[in-house]
Parts: structure tokens; sequence; C-alpha cells
């Protein structure tokens, strides 16, 4: 599980509103819009701010990886943290023990041993870290100075897909959507092509949580 940038990789975790290789929860009949943080209309801007008040969320989730090379997803099962001062922390319990933190300091791996090594990154390619953590707290002014960002509603149901606003992002990073419903995520997708992405769901969630000093220093650093 050494590779992050496919899933982040999330969510999102994470276009065009029907890009190839990603699965829309939401109709594809519903027009998608482009979304301009200065002219959102009420419900959008009433869903980003609720979203983003959430503050620190606790959820499970399954995550399905498609590659190339298997006709079949890898399937992986697993907790996420997600604290606005401290970052995202996503404990891996299936197949194997496996922890990974991604905050401001990049991204480090944890094993279950306890042993930590740090994720190196090309220097010449946009930090990853620094620009999906935007998404996980729905900052929608830092959002669109990276992407294009359209969405679609369909009663309850809404999806956000993000187009990086450079090549070079959109090579390394891909493409992002990002599904719900109500003031709820439900799934994060990621695609780097259409035989390549990675759709985590979000199961069970716990907004408004409160992490222990045993958590914090077992899931973040």
């Amino acid at each position: 599980m050494t590779k992050l940038h496919p899933l982040l990789l999330a969510a999102a975790l994470l276009a065009p509103a029907m890009p190839v290789g990603l699965r829309a929860d939401t109709p594809a009949e519903v027009e998608a819009a482009t979304l301009d943080p200065e002219h959102l209309d009420a419900g959008w801007r009433d869903l980003f701010a609720t979203l983003a008040g959430h503050g620190a969320v606790a959820s499970t989730f399954t995550e399905r990886r498609w590659f190339s090379v298997r006709k079949e997803p890898v399937v992986l099962r697993g907790e996420l943290r997600h604290s606005p001062e401290r970052g995202l922390s996503l404990r891996y319990t299936e197949p194997e023990e496996q922890l990974m933190i991604i905050d401001a300091q990049g991204i480090l791996l944890r094993n279950a041993a306890g042993r930590s090594r740090a994720l190196k990154s090309d220097p010449r390619a946009p930090q990853i870290d620094a620009l999906l953590l935007p998404v996980l707290r729905f900052d929608l002014a830092a959002l669109d100075r990276t992407f294009e960002i359209r969405g679609t509603r369909d009663g309850s149901r809404w999806r956000l897909d993000f187009t990086p606003r450079t090549p070079e992002l959109a090579r390394t990073l891909g493409q992002l959507a990002v599904s719900g419903e109500g003031a709820t995520v439900r799934q994060l997708a990621f695609s780097r092509g259409p035989k390549q992405r990675v759709e985590v769901a979000i199961e069970t969630t716990q907004t408004g949580a409160s992490f222990s000093a045993d958590e914090m220093k077992r899931f973040f650093r």
C-alpha cells in the first residue's frame, strides 16, 4: 500500500460531469453547473458551509482499487479520521494493518509494528497533500484556485467533480469526484485513466468527533 497518489486519493476523496472511469452517484441527466465561489446559489453555499462546519470526523470505509493488470479490484477496509488541525489519518485494517497520515508536513506511512517512514515526493511535482487537504475541509475559495469545480444535485443527492487547472496537476492527481446525500459524504472517487481508479465508500460517520490524546498520538503526528 505504498502507492498513495492513485488514492488521493482519494475521496474523495474526488473532470467533466461524467469523466471516463468514474461512476457517478447522481443521474447522468442532471446537468452539471460550474461552481464559482462568488456566484453560488443558496443551496450550494449552504452545503459547503455545512460540510466545512463538521469539524473533526471519524468514519469507516471500504476502498476499491482498479488497475490495468487486474480484472477484479483490490479491496481494502479501514478507518478514516480527519482533524482540521492535524490532517487526515487512514488506518487500513484489511487485508493488512497500515496507517497513512496526510498532513501539512507531507505523507507518512506507519506499519503495524509502529515503524514510520515518510514518502518522498518529486520536488518538481505538485504537493498532493497540500492540494487535497482543502478538499477534505470543503474550502471552496482554496479549491477554486487549483480546480475547476462542477456540481450536480438531484434532490438531497449531490456530486462535486474537480478538474485540475494545470496539466502538471492533471498528470499527477488525475480526476477527483466527491458525492453524498444531505450533509453526509458517501463516496470519494479518483481516476488516472479508464483502467486505474480508486473508489472509497464512506460507511459509518461521526461528525464533531473528539479524539483523545492517545488517539492523536496513535493516528496523527
